[in-house]
């Protein structure tokens, strides 16, 4: 690892952390564009080789300032980090302090205070920041003007306010490894970072795994990270995310009611591994908490969970070989054919149901299962989906993947009765395919052809843009089409379906089927409260004809979902076709793009110039 001299601000390479005499002092730090590379601070230290100069006084702010208060703390060296992903933990671990620079919190301000800079602080939103905040022993947090405003060990609580990180972590009182996995996950849940892979590569160091990192992998990334997290772990909280039901009165769908409800473009939620850390919001409301772990045996868990229940007789053979028939801990082992897995298996009223030996304090948690029928069966090996539907008493559709089964492990309850689980081999579907990078084969007509050329099209690298929000996009609908005598109507959907946020266009033309040019086009936000609405295909023609909008832009929605639609002429067949432009601001809209780090430009800062309608030759 290049290290900085603190006096010079001079490059030195170090093999490893403990072959820095002396130790060394580390800065944690968001980045912004004007950064010095290591290609710069190399060659001012070989101009200052000639002039005779100070590279550190050449040196960017940034660089200068901490080599500058590292110095004063008594440290000949400090680095920034940026290379060796794999061992980025084990440096911050290692160092002696680290500076957490601020450079949005003055030095003026009030920590404690409700809305405070410190608590809005950029620092604490970043993925790569987290295990930054846990690995060092001392963490020394410095305002804007690199005045130091507190350190981890004074901020404990605040700290765990702010980022949900156990104050007991943070003091060390209670090490990481102790800590679920899906509370680990949990604490990178609300985080973001510049490059989707980076969501699973700044997440290696807290679960002590190495994998090779591949940019342009995509959501691949955090799949491969939770193969890596199960090939030395039995923690069953990894697969703890998700909807849940606290309901003692279930009524589950019928098989093709379930696979007509999750016939949906995002069906992430019927898979074992999360999409992402966002995932990991807390079931029940309450911390996930994994038992037995690798620090609490699970004989002696067994045994207390026994010792709750005073009818239990003390030669019972439930004592020695624990409520499910054996002393087992759960297996997981990735296959072509799916997860194979070994859980203790519920089956009652009609519901698959693993125990997943995880407890919120108050109560277990199962997993809920259903067959799969989406892929070609084995007869020889079951294979199931995660989560199942259910309808309410209100005549709604409900889905969830977890469930309550009561705060005794030796009397499951679910659906309102005492239920028994024995231990069972099964395979459950870990994820989705990889995602193909190509246009999916439903825009190609009408809105992607050139021949005939249609009368709107979606650029590609706009849908991709809308996909880094979560939102994925649901197969285009055609509600009619030229050919068929009619205007051309087509609804287009985004959504996330496990936040239920998402939005819907609808572009249509207007008169007779060969006029295409008269266009029209309207958006709706899609959330809880409209979610499963069948879109209004109809228009006005005053408010909802390209022609008249102010310069082909309009908004949609309300102050907090607002959808602006612009359009512009196409470059490939300016004479027929528009381009469509998106963004997306409010107050709901602003958070998905801050939690993400997506930014929506402007149709002009796209490229995309309005030059007048366009009539059809």
């Amino acid at each position: 690892m290049w290290l900085l001299s603190t006096a010079r601000a001079e490059l030195q390479f170090f093999s490893a952390p403990e072959t820095v005499t002396g130790g060394y002092a580390i800065l944690s730090h968001t980045w912004s564009d004007c950064e010095q590379s290591f290609e710069e601070i190399q060659a001012t230290n070989q101009q200052c080789k000639t002039t005779g100069e100070n590279p550190r006084d050449l040196a960017s702010a940034k660089i200068r300032e901490c080599c500058i208060l590292a110095e004063r703390h008594g440290y000949q060296w400090a680095t920034e980090l940026s290379e060796v992903i794999n061992s980025m933990f084990l440096w911050y671990a290692c160092a002696e302090v680290c500076f957490a620079y601020l450079e949005d919190v003055p030095s003026g301000c009030v920590l404690e205070a409700p809305d405070s800079a410190f608590r809005n602080a950029r620092w604490h939103k970043r993925g790569w920041t987290l295990q930054e905040l846990i690995a060092p022993a001392l963490v020394i947090f410095v305002a804007q003007d690199w005045t130091i405003i507190g350190n981890k060990l004074q901020l404990a609580q605040l700290l765990q306010q702010v980022t949900g990180v156990w104050w007991q972590v943070l003091t060390r009182e209670t090490h990481l490894s102790v800590v679920s996995v899906g509370q680990r996950m949990n604490w990178a849940s609300s985080r973001s970072t510049t490059r989707v892979e980076d969501e699973a590569y700044c997440l290696m160091g807290l679960f002590n795994v190495n994998m090779p990192t591949i940019y342009g992998e995509g959501r691949q990334a955090f799949q491969r990270l939770q193969h890596e997290i199960m090939k030395q772990s039995f923690d069953t909280s990894l697969f703890a995310w998700g909807r849940s039901l606290n309901s003692d009165t279930l009524n589950p769908l019928a098989g093709h009611e379930i696979y007509k409800f999750f016939n949906t473009s995002s069906k992430n939620h019927v898979y074992l591994l999360a999409h992402s850390p966002s995932s990991f919001t807390k079931p029940f409301g309450r911390t996930i908490r994994y038992v037995p772990s690798a620090t609490y045996p699970i004989q002696p868990y067994l045994e207390w969970q026994w010792k709750k229940d005073p009818n239990e007789p003390e030669d019972s053979p439930r004592r020695r070989y624990g409520p499910f028939g054996h002393v087992e801990l759960p297996k997981f082992s990735v296959t072509s054919y799916g997860l194979e897995c070994r859980f203790p298996i519920i089956e009652s009223d009609g519901l698959t149901v693993a125990v997943l030996l995880c407890d919120t304090g108050r109560e277990h948690v199962g997993l809920l299962l259903h067959p799969s029928n989406w892929l070609i069966q084995d007869p020889t090996r079951k294979k199931y989906h995660s989560g199942n539907g259910f309808r309410l008493a209100s005549g709604n559709v409900a889905f969830a993947r977890l469930i309550s089964l009561g705060n005794d492990l030796y009397n499951l309850r679910l659906n309102g009765k005492t239920v028994t689980a024995e231990w069972r081999d099964i395979f459950i579907a870990d994820s989705p395919p990889p995602t193909k990078r190509d246009v999916p084969m439903n825009l190609c007509y009408p809105l992607h052809s050139l021949l005939p050329a249609p009368p709107f099209r979606i650029p590609h690298w706009l849908i991709g843009r809308v996909t880094l929000l979560g939102m994925e996009l649901r197969p285009l609908y055609v509600r009619s089409k030229p050919v068929d005598g009619k205007p051309l109507v087509v609804v287009t959907t985004f959504e996330d379906v496990n936040a239920k946020e998402g939005f819907r266009l609808i572009l249509g033309t207007c008169g007779e089927p060969s006029d295409s040019a008269v266009r029209w086009a309207k958006a709706t936000p899609q959330y809880s409260a409209t979610w499963g609405l069948d879109s209004d295909v109809t228009h006005d023609c005053q408010e909802h004809h390209l022609e008249a909008w102010p310069g082909w832009t309009k908004d949609f929605g309300d102050i907090e979902r607002t959808i602006r639609l612009s359009f512009s002429r196409c470059k490939l067949s300016p004479h027929h076709t528009v381009v469509v432009h998106i963004e997306l601001e409010g107050r709901v809209y602003n958070a998905i793009k801050d939690r993400t780090n997506v930014r929506f430009p402007s149709r002009e800062e796209a490229g995309l110039v309005r030059t007048g309608v366009v009539v059809s030759d």
